[in-house]
This record gives C-alpha cells, sequence and structure tokens, in this order.
C-alpha cells in the first residue's frame, strides 16, 4: 500500500482549498529506516590505572612531608637562633639589669667579674679576649688575679717566682693529702716559702720573691695598673718590700692573721717590671695577686684543670667567703661541663650532675648576693668511633643539666655547644685552616678561644645595648 502511495503521490505535494498535503518519499523513507536499523555504538570498557593513582597519592605525600621538614627545619633555625643568644630564665632579660647599671658607671667605680672554667681557659683564653673588649668599651686596665705559681703561664702576665715558693692546690688529683685544712680561698690554691737552706740556731729564716714584667705579647690594656694587692693569711708579721730597678721603692708589713686579708700598693702609674720581697721567721700563706686599676672592668681568668664546676663546695666557707667579699665580685661567669662528659653515661647521671652544679651556684650566692651570674655550657667535643669522630651522646643531657641548673637559680646561660654549630661542630673547627680547634676534638686554639669569645661578648653587647634602649 505504501509503495502505491509512493508512485502515486506528488513529489511536491496537493493543494486542498487552503491546505497542502505532503507525503514522505521513497527516498526519505528508507533513509529513516536505515538510521533505525543501525545499532546503538556500545561504549568502552573504563580501565583503572592504579598504578598512576597511587604515583600521584606519593607525589601529595611526599610533597606534604617536604613541606612538614621544611616547616621543622624553619622552627629548628629559629629555635638556633635563640639559644645562641644568652638565654634567661622565664625568658626575663631584666635579671642582669642591675649589672648593666654597674657597667654604665664604670668609668667611675670598678666593676669585677671572675671568669672560672676547666682548662678550656688556661693561659688567659677567653677571658683575656673578653678583658680586653670590655675594658676598651668600659674602661679598666690590669691582667686581674693571679697566683703567686700559676698552674700555666697567662698570656696576660709574666711573673717568675724564686725556687723557694710552692704551690698546694684544693681541687683534682693535685690535693696534698699532708693538707690537714681545706683554706684555699677563692684560686682553689695558694703559695707559701720553703725556709732558706741556712738557718741559725735552729730558726727558720723564710724569704723569698716574686719578679714581675709587663707582658710584651698580651692585649694592651691588661699591661697597665695601677693597684697591686695581695691575699694573705700570716702566722706572724712579714716584711714586705717592692724593688723597682734593683731599689727598694716600698717597704711595707703583712700582719699576723688566720683570716684572709689585704695588702693594697697603689701606683700614680704601674711599672713596666718589679719585685715583691718576703721576709719573715714563718711564712705567709698567699692566696692571690692582683694588678687592677681604679675604676672600670677587671676580668680575674681562673682555670682549674679537670675540674667540674663541683669544687666550691669542696673548699674552706669562710675562707672562700673572706677572699670573695674582699674582692666583691660583680659578676660570675661559670664555664664547665667537659670534664664530666667521657664519664657520665646515663640522662640521670646527667641531671644528677646538674643538681650537684646547682648548689655551687647557691653556695656563691650565699657570699655574694648581689652577683650575677652567667653560666657556660661545655663545646662540643667529639671521640672516636670506629674511623670517624662523632659527638659524645651524653653531651646535649649535660648541656641540658646546667641550663637547669641556671635557671633555677636565677641565672643566666649561653650555649657554647650551639654557638660553634652543634654537633659534630668541633670536627669542621679542626679541620679549618688555621685550625680553630686541637686535634684532640675538645679543646680551642687560640684562634678558635678568640673567636667564641667574640661570639659571647657580642651576645653580651647586645643584650647591654638593649637595656640602654629601653631607657630612652
Amino acid at each position: 500500500m505504501l509503495l502505491i502511495l509512493f508512485w502515486i503521490f506528488p513529489s511536491n505535494g496537493v493543494q486542498i482549498a487552503n491546505m497542502e498535503l505532503n507525503f514522505i518519499s521513497k527516498e526519505d523513507f528508507q533513509k529513516q529506516k536505515l538510521i533505525k536499523e543501525i545499532p546503538a555504538e556500545i561504549p568502552p570498557p573504563i580501565i583503572i590505572n592504579y598504578d598512576s593513582i597511587n604515583k600521584v597519592k606519593k607525589q601529595i605525600q611526599d610533597s606534604l612531608e617536604n613541606e612538614l621538614k621544611l616547616e621543622k627545619k624553619r622552627l629548628k633555625e629559629a629555635i638556633i637562633i635563640s639559644e645562641k643568644n644568652i638565654q634567661y630564665p622565664n625568658n626575663d632579660p631584666s635579671i642582669l639589669i642591675s649589672f648593666f647599671k654597674k657597667l654604665e658607671k664604670a668609668k667611675f667605680k670598678k666593676v669585677r667579674i671572675m671568669h672560672y672554667g676547666d682548662s678550656q681557659i688556661e693561659g688567659d683564653r677567653i677571658s683575656g679576649r673578653l678583658r680586653e673588649r670590655l675594658q676598651n668599651e668600659f674602661g679598666g686596665n690590669g691582667a686581674g688575679l693571679f697566683a703567686v705559681i700559676p698552674a700555666t703561664r697567662k698570656i696576660s702576665l709574666n711573673n717568675t717566682p724564686s725556687k723557694n715558693w710552692v704551690r698546694k692546690t684544693g681541687f683534682g688529683p693535685y690535693i696534698d693529702k699532708k693538707i690537714n685544712h681545706k683554706k684555699y680561698g677563692a684560686l682553689f690554691s695558694f703559695c707559701t716559702m720553703n725556709p732558706d737552706s741556712l738557718s741559725i740556731d735552729s730558726n727558720f729564716i723564710y724569704n723569698g720573691e716574686i719578679n714581675i714584667k709587663r707582658p710584651t705579647k698580651s692585649y694592651k690594656l691588661c699591661r697597665n695598673f695601677s693597684l697591686l694587692k695581695i691575699f694573705y693569711s700570716n702566722p706572724e708579721n712579714t716584711i714586705l718590700r717592692l724593688l723597682i730597678n734593683d731599689s727598694v721603692f716600698h717597704t711595707d708589713t703583712l700582719l699576723n692573721t688566720e683570716e684572709i686579708k689585704l695588702k693594697q700598693l697603689e701606683f700614680s702609674k704601674g711599672p713596666k717590671e718589679f719585685t715583691l720581697q718576703f721576709s719573715s721567721n714563718s711564712s705567709p700563706t698567699i692566696y692571690g695577686i692582683s694588678l687592677e686599676g681604679n675604676k672600670g672592668v677587671v676580668v680575674d681568668n681562673i682555670p682549674l684543670r679537670g675540674a667540674s664546676g663541683t669544687e666550691f663546695s669542696k673548699v674552706d666557707f669562710n675562707s672562700l667567703s673572706q677572699m670573695q667579699k674582699l674582692l666583691s665580685t660583680d659578676l660570675f661567669i661559670l664555664e664547665f661541663g667537659g670534664n664530666t662528659i667521657p664519664y657520665i653515661k646515663s640522662r640521670e647521671r646527667a641531671f644528677k650532675y646538674g643538681n650537684y652544679f646547682k648548689k655551687q651556684i647557691l653556695k656563691l650566692k650565699k657570699i655574694n648576693p648581689k652577683a650575677m651570674f652567667i653560666i657556660i655550657g661545655p663545646a662540643d667535643m667529639a671521640k672516636k668511633q670506629k674511623t670517624e669522630f662523632i659527638t659524645y651522646p651524653i653531651l646535649e643531657d649535660v648541656i641540658s643539666a646546667l641550663k637547669k641548673a641556671a635557671f633555677e637559680t636565677n641565672s643566666c646561660f649561653w650555649d657554647m655547644y650551639i654557638n660553634m654549630g652543634g654537633e659534630n661542630s668541633i670536627q669542621k673547627w679542626v679541620l679549618e685552616q688555621p685550625s680553630l680547634a686541637a686535634r684532640d676534638y675538645i679543646h680551642f686554639t687560640n684562634r678558635g678561644a678568640k673567636k667564641i669569645a667574640d661570639f659571647f661578648i657580642e651576645d653580651f653587647m647586645r643584650d647591654y645595648k638593649n637595656y640602654l634602649n629601653q631607657k630612652k
């Protein structure tokens, strides 16, 4: 029927009244039929590439981990920067204000700093640089306190005692068991004279001398002085003569005293060389001699080889107190810890040492309640492990213990280890050209000591200048 219609129905349609009728052509009909017969296209199967997904996940994870590492590094660097500075209990820098006020007036009044430490400061290392920079900034001169027979030569001093002087030490393996007391004073040692070999009627005669010359290789300001101080006790009066150019310049007497007393001689200008002569029927005990100015800063270098800083409670309290009151110390710098490192094997032992060290600070505070304290922790130290040198594993625990002791006694803390560069930094200091540390991987060279002293004084002076700025 459709086929008949295809043939008889005009292709241009039929007009009936106002309407036009059209019928689909055979060709158009066949096209529609063909379209209907084409089957729908089947979509391809979805293939999930788990390797690609895992790769993207890993990239995201790595990116997050890297960002976390960078953030930790930034945080650590920020902490290290803060720990390189002088650290204060409760982050309160006002603790040093009373000392800073004294420094402000140092042009008119004396300010004394006692730098105690182990062999790291022998020979006036670190102390000498500190002294020079502070005296240059605030005034003052002189080498400070020293023993008749120093444990080691000091660059700031050139003294030669006669051969009949003997030294007795109150710490470490050097203690003379024959000494039945612990009166060693502030230097933890004293010196006495042996009698002359020739005696009359069994009466001993004690004659001794000390020659003191101005050093030629020291820092400039410590070469001059205007005060000579002698700290002594004496079983009977001793004649003291001061000779300049082999002529007697001054004669005095060291009086009979059981307590530690002070004999002071003043000069308009300190001589380049002089000799002290002592003459008596009994030897005086000399606890120390000091060369200093009438005003400005005095820095005493007191190295205690082999000491851990726990020696203050092992000497007689009264003798230590008597000498400290004569010295009138304004600031104690206690630089210890290194000698304990090879022997402390646990964190618990490290903090036990810290608690013992805390007692030393408290003892000095009892003697000198107005004095300020800065505790300096040990430098980086390394031991050999197979073919490499590595930092002692316990070192950071000892530093933490000393910092805790400092803060619990309202004292300041300066971290020498962090300022060197932290873990394994001693190796870099040894390998520097010229070397900053010795091949024992413990001690500084003179150049290294100067560098670490400059680190400390720059931090100290920054805090002092902050104090001045806050006053404005």
